[in-house]
């Protein structure tokens, strides 16, 4: 591992480290580590935290993926906590409707939420801790207040005067809404407490699951309280595939990790490890890899209990040969999908003393999801029904009871059988892209993890449908080496220079094979944040 210079130091421990898109997020988890907890239970601490702190990106009106690995058992697994679409939720009723797709905010944007039930599944399997231990700091945040940063402040203020909801839950009670200023969500603190008293049926019965299902009714929503009944977390195999020395596993559908397994495979046959290529080629390969995986992602991706998303197929090596020939005429081939919406997500990761793992990512998919929050509950309804298409010949296309395909992922990295990594980003599209350079950056360049989420990133646009045309070029943060760009350029690649923190919140844990070290990134271009001990 090569150390960098970098903006911020390497975070290192050795009895156990947490990633996490706040600090006090990371904070919470580290203390439960201290107290003798393993890294689910840390975890749990740090998702609390972060469904107060980032309400605009996560929370219990949201959807949550993991993947666990426990030393004992020498096992990667993986949870998918994302809810369906209500059982009125069809193609014809919204046709009925007057729409020709869902839209991407309000009542009938919303997917029964699955991020409760996947916080109460993994404390279930592998806690350690009481619920109510877990839930304590994130409790005493929400009815004590924390200060406002500087990322809410902006989607309070972009927002507030479009959306209502936004505006009487967030804007009235502080005004103007400036970084420091003290933010207190009584509601959420309740719906939180009740979660830890009762379990599921503190959020999916009883009075949180009433107001729910009333407010939304009253907007003109169709989930409805037996949309809520039945569980929604699942235990799944992960995806995994070889990189060089490496294994790296991915989360099954209906995520779309598939997508960095098989960028991995295609761009494993140029050799980005030994120093042969320069870097302009090896991002022309890469987004060249990235613009074939984003169209099997379109063509392929889909609920596998509804249809068959062929990942045996397009985790391949065979697969990635034939698409490697391809890629040529794909980098040249204009690509016209929409762009997708949700960007506003969170992703944390958190490491043991024992060797065991978590990469978890929550979301309620756009910044304050469908805009929507369940009366006095502080429950922010996610918008991810927006992620399906009313085309019922294409895949991901909407049905009851149908889960819609995710941008959220998470991935783990193995080496000779033992654990060296684990990372993710927020990110929508950008998320497999944002994995894809931090683990070559890891892998191919040897970067130590802060110098690896720090590296400056490119962003191929467009995504995934279904939204708004947006024109392909490929944004490149400044710090680039201007000659990069320009040869990129001599390629044929329609190059936009962004601003140096754009893209993503990466954060990653690696393990030094020598030393036992635990070694944490994260990233400064969100409120991101890595401690150990």
């Amino acid at each position: 591992m090569n150390f960098n210079k970098s903006a911020r130091p390497v975070i290192m421990g050795r009895n156990g480290m947490v990633s996490a898109g706040h600090s006090l997020g990371a904070l919470a988890g580290v203390r439960v580590l201290q107290e003798g907890g393993n890294a689910i239970d840390a975890a749990l601490a740090a998702a609390f935290v972060m469904a107060v702190v980032k309400p605009e990106a996560c929370g219990p009106g949201g959807d949550l993926f993991a993947l666990v690995f426990m030393k004992k058992n020498g096992k990667v697994e993986a949870i998918n906590s994302s809810g369906p679409a209500p059982a009125r939720a069809s193609i014809d009723y919204f046709r009925e409707q007057g729409l020709k797709s869902v839209p991407t905010s309000g009542p009938l944007s919303v997917a029964v939420p699955g991020a409760v039930d996947g916080w109460l599944e993994l404390h279930r399997k592998y806690g350690t801790k009481d619920l109510s231990r877990l839930t304590s700091d994130a409790i005493t945040l929400a009815r004590g207040g924390f200060p406002l940063h500087l990322e809410l402040a902006e989607a309070i203020e972009e927002l507030s005067s479009e959306f209502p909801w936004v505006d009487r839950c967030f804007r009235q009670p502080i005004g103007e809404p400036t970084p420091g200023k003290l933010i207190v969500q009584k509601g959420l603190g309740d719906v939180l407490a009740k979660i830890s008293l009762n379990g599921r049926d503190g959020f999916y019965s009883g009075e949180v699951a009433e107001t729910i299902c009333r407010t939304l009714k009253a907007e003109g929503g169709v989930l409805a309280q037996d949309d809520l009944q039945g569980n929604v977390a699942r235990w799944l195999e992960p995806l995994s595939a070889s990189y060089r020395d490496y294994l790296v596993f991915e989360q099954p559908p209906v995520s779309q990790g598939f997508m960095v397994l098989e960028m991995l495979n295609i761009i494993e046959a140029w050799p980005f490890h030994t120093g042969e290529l320069s870097r302009t080629d090896s991002i022309h390969y890469q987004v060249g890899a990235k613009k074939l995986a984003f169209e099997d992602r379109i063509r392929h991706l889909e609920d596998p209990a509804f249809g068959d998303p062929k990942i045996p197929m397009l985790i391949s090596k065979e697969y990635a040969a034939k698409r490697r020939d391809l890629l040529a005429d794909a980098i040249r081939r204009p690509q016209t999908a929409g762009a997708a919406l949700g960007g506003d997500t969170t992703y944390l990761c958190a490491t043991d003393r024992d060797g065991n793992a978590i990469s978890l990512i929550q979301s309620i998919f756009a910044a304050f999801g469908s805009r929507v929050i369940a009366g006095d509950t502080g429950v922010i309804m996610n918008n991810r029904l927006c992620s399906f298409g009313l085309d019922p010949s294409k895949a991901n296309s909407l049905k009851p009871g149908k889960r819609p395909a995710h941008t959220l992922n998470t991935y783990m990295v193995f080496k000779g059988g033992e654990f060296f990594a684990v990372g993710g980003s927020p990110g929508a599209d950008e998320q497999p892209q944002t994995n894809l350079q931090v683990l070559y950056n890891i892998i191919d360049l040897g970067m130590d993890p802060q110098a690896a989420v720090e590296e400056p990133r490119w962003s191929h646009q467009p995504g995934t449908p279904p939204r708004d045309q947006v024109p392909e070029q490929l944004r490149m943060e400044a710090g680039f080496d201007p000659r990069v760009i320009d040869d990129l350029r001599m390629h044929g690649h329609k190059i936009s220079v962004v601003d140096r923190w754009s893209f993503g919140s990466a954060k990653v844990i690696v393990k030094d094979g020598n030393t036992g070290t635990w070694m944490a990134g994260a990233d400064p271009r969100r409120e991101g944040y890595a401690l150990g001990w």
